[in-house]
């Protein structure tokens, strides 16, 4: 990585020609380096724990942590059945972003076969189906002979508690929402008291979830026909690398500008889940739109009325010799191009965890258009990086934090095996480690 990293990166994704002469030109003067931010925090396991999972922040890691006897290490359960669950209290805890009307991709390895899906409707502008919940009752379907989604869901009924704690991000919508949700009586009964909205340190009641899959199973959402689950496959990008893969959903190779646009239509909801149990690992992101005047059904209790997002989130697994890494970039303007400067950054020499959690929370910009301009995280970068963007005569804005990358990575060295999750540094989630 001691390579003018952040000038190769800027020139390959430039959109603009008078701009890649001007690096061009820069390039034989200035030995810019891609090492790591100062104070850096560690956001993988290590010592590794078998059983490990992602936290959308402490308080909630609290709340998973009694959990972990009834379910995340109940080795009476299948990791299938356990990733199921966790999707089912993540989509539950979190309804401004996980709705049953969420769309769901999924990259699971099990078994040492890897698999990815992108569930949503064939319409992608069908709001009525529930591609969320179809993404779990695929998996209950394809790895669960004895068993199906309603199964699993009350099963889950008897393990978890009834009461659910409200997050710092549910609080956060709460509060920007406050008087929108007051004009509809479910959402105001379930989160408001008073003048005010449920807090990080307070709890409310979830709906079964067996009542949630029933209500998928009507003929209205379970239709099979109505969904699709394995276009967009990760065969979009080829690295020209003979020894190593960069296998994505989206072209890498395409001008940043373009994605820009198409990723500047709407408003998306993301929320990120992930789990593992040895070398099984369990990611996923869903991503909806949700409109004013916040809707909900009588059997759907406070689960709002939401639209699947029209364009799936990025994601890449990356594979060499010694590595195999899956990362997804679920947040921000462009979310595209954070993956395309992990790839101009030589992720393929990557070759730990720690070396891997060192890049992720390397300094990132993005090229944005209408207007022309970078966005750059000025306060992780050095001097001599914040320099070379100023020597452009570029349009240049600081921003704190720039994107959310998580995922998992095996590495396999001479002496030990590494197998972690990964987290972003930028984002307020935990990783539970099996301690």
């Amino acid at each position: 990585m001691r390579k003018p990293l952040l000038l190769c990166s800027i020139f390959l994704l430039s959109s603009c020609a008078y701009i890649s002469k001007k690096f061009e030109s820069m390039a034989e003067n200035k030995n810019t380096s891609a090492l790591p931010v100062q104070n850096a925090k560690i956001n993988y396991c290590a010592p590794l724990g078998r059983v490990q999972y992602i936290s959308e922040d402490e308080h909630t890691l609290k709340f998973y942590r009694t959990l972990n006897t009834p379910i995340f290490e109940n080795k009476s359960l299948s990791f299938i059945e356990r990733s199921i669950m966790l999707s089912l209290i993540e989509m539950s805890k979190r309804p401004d972003e996980a709705s049953p009307f969420s769309r769901l991709q999924i990259y699971l390895k099990v078994n040492g076969k890897s698999y990815y899906y992108d569930f949503r409707p064939k319409r992608l502008e069908d709001d009525t189906k529930m591609p969320y919940l179809r993404g779990l009752d695929f998996l209950a379907q394809k790895f669960l002979p004895k068993q199906n989604l309603l199964s699993v869901a009350t099963k889950l009924d008897a393990l978890a508690p009834t009461a659910l704690g409200v997050s710092v991000g549910l609080e956060n919508f709460l509060r920007e929402n406050q008087k929108d949700l007051i004009k509809n009586d479910e959402l105001n009964e379930r989160f408001l008291k008073g003048d005010d909205v449920l807090t990080r340190y307070e709890t409310f009641e979830r709906k079964s979830f067996r009542a949630v899959v029933e209500q998928y199973m009507s003929p209205t959402y379970s239709k099979l026909s109505d969904y699709e689950y394995e276009k967009n496959g990760l065969d979009a990008n080829k690295s020209p690398k003979g020894n190593f893969e960069a296998n994505c959903n989206y072209d890498l190779s395409k001008e940043p500008t373009l994605r820009d646009e198409m990723f500047g239509r709407e408003p998306k909801r993301t929320h990120s889940i992930g789990m593992s149990d040895g070398q099984d690992y369990f990611l996923a992101v869903s991503s909806m739109t949700l409109f004013k005047p916040y809707t909900t059904q009588p059997k759907l209790s406070y689960f709002m009325k939401a639209r699947p997002s029209a364009l799936p989130m990025p994601i890449c697994e990356f594979k060499g010799k010694n590595q195999e890494i899956v990362l997804f970039s679920s947040d921000g303007r462009n979310p595209v191009q954070h993956l395309q400067h992990l790839v101009a950054y030589e992720i393929d020499q990557i070759d730990s965890s720690y070396t891997l959690n060192e890049l992720l929370n390397f300094s990132r910009h993005l090229f944005l258009s209408s207007p022309d301009r970078i966005l750059y995280e000025s306060t992780r970068g050095r001097k001599a990086q914040l320099d070379f963007f100023l020597a452009m005569n570029f349009p240049i804005y600081h921003v704190e934090n720039l994107g959310n990358i998580f995922g998992h990575a095996n590495f396999k060295g001479e002496k030990k095996q590494e197998s972690s999750l990964h987290i972003d540094d930028r984002s307020i989630a935990r990783l539970w480690c099996g301690q």
